[in-house]
């Protein structure tokens, strides 16, 4: 198969993504994955734009980020990874990469095939105003969530709301999560235990309460799937949370184990570590909202030295607000290499986030380790 054929190929592979099942998905990504394997940028370009279409956006972005630094005056790559940086939210980093591009299509470092310079410049203001109109949008719809739990609140603090009213400021605090994670979705629990308290067999109380404490790894998750399926053994969320009949609590607890397991093989180095990494990217893929399994994987594909991939995850970690001792820790060592600025932000933030003189200690020695490493 020539190279034309085989485009045509993997872009007839790539229209089937959005229809696909699960086992085809597989078998479409891991074409395209053999494809650019080969380091053709435009064979990784394709398989970020596929991994993008099937929601894999964490690995689509480090694939983007693998394209542009292989072809980087291939302006459709830069574009499209703005559009992946704005589906995970990561709307700065979509900025900056927009204005990067900007700059670059005025210096004449990009290109655009069949294209001139007006129609690249055209193409790149596009995108920048279809972006300013998303965060508009955004924006709007922040505020009126804001404005919804504050009234909900206010209903609820002077006694006249109903079970309803609960489950609404659940669902809005749910919304509203990414300004401050752990405490958003502990009072979403509170809010919903008071339903379950006096409404037991509050359908969409026990739904949404399955849901906060599945994203909070807590184990209560499995009692309330079981009071829910006493309740209504059709939920859509109660199929979404059966694991080969096996109860939530004990695959979390499953699944966390081995996530564990993982990471320490991908840090020897050994025979088994691509195995592993190959693993523990397919657990954050299950469970995309567990912050500890991508910091997992984060330094373990930091320590492979797969630059790309662990920065992508780290942009993601370092736009929380609620970040422990240990992960501005792990993050400082992987910015590093790549943003030194940033790197020792994160050290400095681990140094005040510090529970002990062992742990400060460690931030100071690691502060050498990686000023010396740089000489």
């Amino acid at each position: 198969m020539d190279d034309r054929d085989r485009t045509q190929e993997n872009l007839r592979l790539l229209g089937q993504v959005d229809h696909a099942v699960p086992e085809e998905l597989d078998r479409i990504l891991a074409s395209l994955s053999a494809e650019a394997s080969t380091g053709l940028p435009s064979a990784v370009h394709l398989l970020a734009v596929g991994l993008a279409s099937a929601g894999r956006m964490d690995e689509a972005i480090a694939a983007f980020r693998s394209a542009i630094e292989r072809a980087p005056d291939r302006l459709e790559f830069r574009l499209n990874l703005a559009v992946a940086y704005v589906r995970v939210g990561q709307v700065d980093l979509a900025a900056a990469t927009l204005d990067r591009t900007a700059a670059l299509v005025d210096a004449g470092q990009v290109r655009l095939t069949g294209a001139d310079q007006e129609q690249i410049r055209r193409a790149v203001q596009r995108r920048r105003d279809e972006l300013a109109a998303w965060v508009r949008w955004r924006d709007d719809q922040v505020r009126l969530t804001r404005l919804r739990v504050g009234m909900l609140r206010e209903r609820l603090a002077h006694g006249e709301g109903t079970a309803n009213d609960r489950v609404q400021l659940a669902t809005a605090l749910l919304r509203s999560r990414h300004d401050s994670s752990t405490e958003t979705l502990a009072e979403a629990a509170a809010v919903l235990e008071a339903v379950r308290a006096v409404e037991p067999r509050h359908v969409e109380a026990l739904e949404r309460l399955a849901h906060v404490y599945a994203l909070l790894n807590d184990d209560r998750c499995d009692v309330v799937l079981r009071e829910l399926e006493a309740v209504e053994p059709n939920s859509a969320v109660l199929r979404a949370f059966t694991v080969s009949d096996q109860d939530a609590a004990h695959h979390f607890k499953t699944m966390r184990a081995r996530a564990t397991a993982l990471f320490e093989l991908t840090i020897t180095r050994g025979p088994e570590t691509e195995a592993a990494l190959t693993e523990l990217r397919a657990i954050v893929r299950q469970a995309p909202e567990n912050r500890e399994y991508r910091g997992l994987l984060m330094f373990a594909e930091h320590v492979n030295g797969n630059v790309a991939q662990a920065m992508a995850l780290a942009e993601l970690q370092d736009a929380r607000t609620d970040l422990s001792h240990a992960e501005h820790f792990n993050l400082a060592q992987v910015f590093w290499g790549q943003d030194e600025a940033q790197g020792r932000r994160h050290l400095t933030a681990a140094y005040q986030k510090a529970s002990s003189a062992e742990e400060r200690r460690d931030v100071e020695e690691m502060l050498v380790h990686l000023s010396e490493r740089r000489r």
